[in-house]
């Protein structure tokens, strides 16, 4: 039960900020607040390794004997890694807002300790209801945010068309708990079905974005550093340890059947175009989007080959490494170097963190296995290309800020350190061909950088069709339209039954449903 303290922390702390400004809307000191609670909720995420494993059943409905209907979450050797990542990535982004903490809102501290709570409940979730359950609050908080910081009238309705589509993604994951009862009357990810294991990829590829990419909110500048990283990583949390349990759970998916090879392929080709928009964005917020879904494609394709162990390397690098990329407001002579130990975690060397994630890499061998290592090899040379960019500090500096701000950084470097320590694979795990594809994988990503740097540029219609693709306007059009055809058929109802014969109308819907219910069960 104690690793549910660092959830309460968290929200108790963002109400505690909502009252002070209330109570006192000239309170000057709501970054200290707000790190000191962070920075409580750090420190008993990581003591809570000394308590797995740990679960509790939080709601349960039907029989005892049964916890195909419960609310479950779980502290385990899933959900630590994932806490403790989401945990310091908080505690980084406080302490590194340290430098433009004049130019930022009270709000977006405490929208960052409310949504790290809740993405804390979601790494927490033991089965797939609770996961629906997390996902649609998750949702409805994260709209709700948008809806108060968002003034221009276009980001607040691309913010709701994006609540649509992560709706979509819930749906995908409904329709995965139904065939998943339906085939071994459970919804338990040790017992998910190869069927559901798909849906459960596919309402991943919703969640991170992939429809569409163009609708990501442009967050004002104070606030896309610090809000936006925390909100669009932590968000990648909750799928990723979802993706993570079911690698565990389920056999190799990739080969089941020409849908799973196809969906396999076709994960490889999206991880290629968007390290390849990643490594030529103008800059790492640019390139965010491109960042979390280059990644969630290697997730989604280790899940798919059962590859636990590679899932969650993957996951940790994506987080830790791009948080720390994307916090860096700063980059002097210090803190760049700073930056580039994250490349360090990045990177498939031996015995570093990502290490493990050459378990992708593992027999049986599929062909679009060389999409997948071009794409890592673009995600680390277009790292070091942002890295390797110079950000000078405001002018008038304290003393004090240049000590805080440094060590927001290096927090999240040292963490990705420890949890490879903890997680890495041994030298037996590694397969012959991951140590090929890791020497041929820096390799390259060495080649690209060398050949940026010395004034290597693609032509400007290639990048221009790529970006065409990646807009995916064709897509977005659907869905908006989809989403206004909704809109509009609640409005005829709702003007229906607020009409003089609504109360006729519902009495006649009631009627019908009794109907058709007599006729099931006669039948």
């Amino acid at each position: 039960m104690l690793f549910l303290v660092p959830i309460a922390i968290l929200l108790l702390t963002a109400v505690l900020m909502i009252v002070l400004r209330v109570w006192r809307p000239d309170f000057g000191f709501h970054w200290l607040v707000a790190t000191g609670g962070a920075f409580a909720a750090w420190l008993m995420v990581l003591f809570s390794y000394t308590m797995l494993p740990d679960s509790v059943l939080v709601l349960a409905w039907g029989p005892q004997t049964s916890y195909m209907n419960s609310i479950i979450i779980s502290l385990d050797q899933i959900s630590w890694p994932f806490a403790a990542a989401l945990g310091t990535l908080l505690l980084g982004t406080l302490l590194s807002d340290v430098v433009r903490a004049y130019d930022l809102s009270w709000s977006i501290w405490a929208s960052s300790l409310l949504v790290v709570g809740i993405g804390l409940v979601g790494i927490f979730s033991a089965n797939l209801l609770t996961f629906i359950l997390i996902w649609m609050a998750y949702d409805l908080v994260v709209i709700l945010i948008l809806l108060f910081q968002l003034e221009e009238e276009r980001l607040r309705r691309r913010s709701v068309q994006v609540f649509f589509i992560h709706l979509m993604g819930t749906l995908c994951l409904l329709l995965a708990g139904v065939i998943s009862a339906s085939d071994n009357n459970s919804v338990f990810l040790e017992q998910a079905s190869p069927m559901a294991a798909l849906l459960i990829v596919f309402a991943a590829g919703f969640r991170f974005g992939a429809l569409p990419i163009d609708s990501r909110l442009q967050e004002a500048p104070d606030s896309r550093r610090s809000f936006g990283t925390v909100r669009s990583l932590v968000s990648m949390g909750i799928v990723s340890s979802l993706l993570v349990r079911v690698a565990g759970a389920v056999d190799n998916v990739s080969q089941a059947g020409y849908l799973g090879s196809l969906v396999f392929s076709l994960a490889g080709l999206i991880a290629l175009i968007y390290g390849f928009a990643w490594f030529f964005s103008k800059s790492e917020l640019e390139g965010r989007q491109a960042w979390i879904m280059s990644f969630g494609m290697l997730i989604i394709a280790s899940t798919m080959r059962g590859e636990l162990n590679s899932s969650l390397s993957w996951a940790l690098a994506a987080i830790l490494s791009g948080g720390l990329l994307f916090l860096a407001s700063v980059r002097s002579r210090v803190s760049r170097w700073i930056v580039m130990l994250g490349l360090i975690g990045l990177s498939t060397l031996p015995f570093t963190a990502a290490w493990s994630g050459l378990g992708l890499f593992s027999a049986p061998f599929h062909i679009s296995l060389f999409l997948y290592g071009i794409s890592i090899s673009l995600l680390i040379a277009g790292f070091a290309r942002h890295a390797n960019n110079a950000l000078p500090e405001p002018d008038g500096l304290e003393r004090w800020i240049r000590v805080v701000y440094p060590i927001g950084l290096i927090v999240l470097p040292l963490i990705q350190l420890g949890l490879g320590g903890l997680y890495r694979a041994e030298l037996g795990e590694v397969p012959l061909s991951g140590w090929i594809a890791s020497l041929l994988i820096l390799v390259i990503a060495g080649l690209i950088f060398y050949w940026q740097i010395r004034g290597g540029t693609i032509p400007r219609r290639v990048v221009g069709g790529v970006n065409t693709f990646l807009g995916l306007n064709w897509l977005r059009s659907f869905f908006v339209s989809a989403f206004h055809l909704l809109a509009r058929l609640l409005k005829f109802v709702s003007s229906v039954l607020e009409g003089e014969g609504g109360v006729l109308w519902v009495l006649l819907s009631i009627v019908l449903f009794l109907a058709v219910l007599l006729i099931t069960l006669g039948s």
